[in-house]
C-alpha cells in the first residue's frame, strides 16, 4: 500500500486510523479472510508511532471488529465480515433504508448505444453497446423509486431479470458476474421528473424527485456500472449516525 497521511487535527489520530482501516475493508482493499498488516507495516503506511497504531487496533478490538490470534497475527472478526458483506450486497439498502420486504419489479433488460457520458465513465469507445436494466421499487405497495442501470455488455449479459428480483444489483454483480467490488460513489441532488420518470413513478411531470447518481468500481478502480435512481421526494428518508 502507498503511504497515507491523515491531517484532520480535530479528531484523535488513532480514531482516524481505525476509521480508515475499516473503510479499506468496506472498499475491498483488505480481504476479510486474510491477516491484517502488522503494527510495523501500519506504522509505515500511516507514518505514525507503533503506539498510535496499537491504540487504533485496540479501538477496533474493543468494538469486536478484530481478533488477535497467538503466533498468527490480527484478523477481522465475524462482525467485521458482516460489515463488508453489507457494504457489498446492500449499499442501497444501507444508505436509503430500502427494506428487505420492498417489492422490486424489473421492467426491462435491453441493449442500447451508450451516451457520451456513459461511455466515457465506463471507459468504452463512443457509441458502444451497453446493457440497460430498468426497475421500480415499492414499499407497502407504494412506489418509492425508479432505477436505470448501465453496464458493459461483458457484465450485463451474465445478469438476468430473474437475478434482480431476488438480489440487489451489487449482490448480482458480485455473485453472478463475479466482480470484486470496490468503491461506490453517490451524488445526490433534487431534479424534476421528465415524462419517463413521471410515468414510472406515477407523479406529475416536473414534480421534484431525489436523484441519486451511483458509480461503482471494482477493487482495481475500473468502472463497473453507472446508475440513476429517482426517488419520490416525500418517500425519501436519510439517516446519519455519528460514532464517537
Amino acid at each position: 500500500m502507498e503511504a497515507i497521511r491523515l491531517t484532520n487535527t480535530h479528531i484523535p489520530l488513532h480514531y482516524q486510523i481505525a476509521d480508515y482501516i475499516l473503510e479499506l475493508l468496506a472498499k475491498g482493499t483488505f480481504n476479510p479472510e486474510e491477516r491484517l498488516p502488522s503494527e510495523e507495516e501500519f506504522r509505515e503506511i500511516f507514518g505514525v508511532s507503533r503506539t498510535t497504531v496499537r491504540r487504533a487496533l485496540d479501538h477496533l478490538l474493543s468494538k469486536d471488529l478484530l481478533v488477535r490470534k497467538q503466533g498468527k497475527g490480527t484478523f477481522w472478526a465475524e462482525s467485521a465480515r458482516v460489515i463488508r458483506q453489507e457494504k457489498l450486497s446492500g449499499i442501497n439498502r444501507q444508505i436509503f433504508h430500502i427494506k428487505k420486504e420492498t417489492q422490486v419489479q424489473v421492467l426491462s433488460k435491453t441493449r442500447a448505444k451508450a451516451s457520451p457520458e456513459i461511455a466515457g465513465f465506463l471507459r468504452l469507445p463512443p457509441k458502444s453497446d451497453v446493457i440497460v436494466f430498468e426497475r421500480t421499487r415499492r414499499d407497502l405497495a407504494e412506489l418509492v423509486s425508479y432505477t436505470i442501470n448501465y453496464l458493459p455488455v461483458s457484465y450485463g449479459n451474465r445478469i438476468s431479470k430473474v437475478h434482480l428480483r431476488k438480489m440487489t444489483m451489487l449482490e448480482t454483480l458480485e455473485k453472478i458476474a463475479m466482480v470484486k467490488l470496490g468503491a461506490v460513489e453517490h451524488q445526490v441532488e433534487i431534479t424534476r421528473a421528465d415524462q419517463v420518470i413521471s410515468r414510472h413513478l406515477q407523479i406529475p411531470v416536473l414534480n421534484p424527485v431525489l436523484t441519486v447518481n451511483t458509480r461503482v468500481f471494482d477493487t482495481e478502480g475500473t468502472p463497473v456500472e453507472i446508475v440513476w435512481t429517482y426517488f419520490v421526494e416525500h418517500k425519501y428518508k436519510f439517516r446519519v449516525i455519528l460514532d464517537k
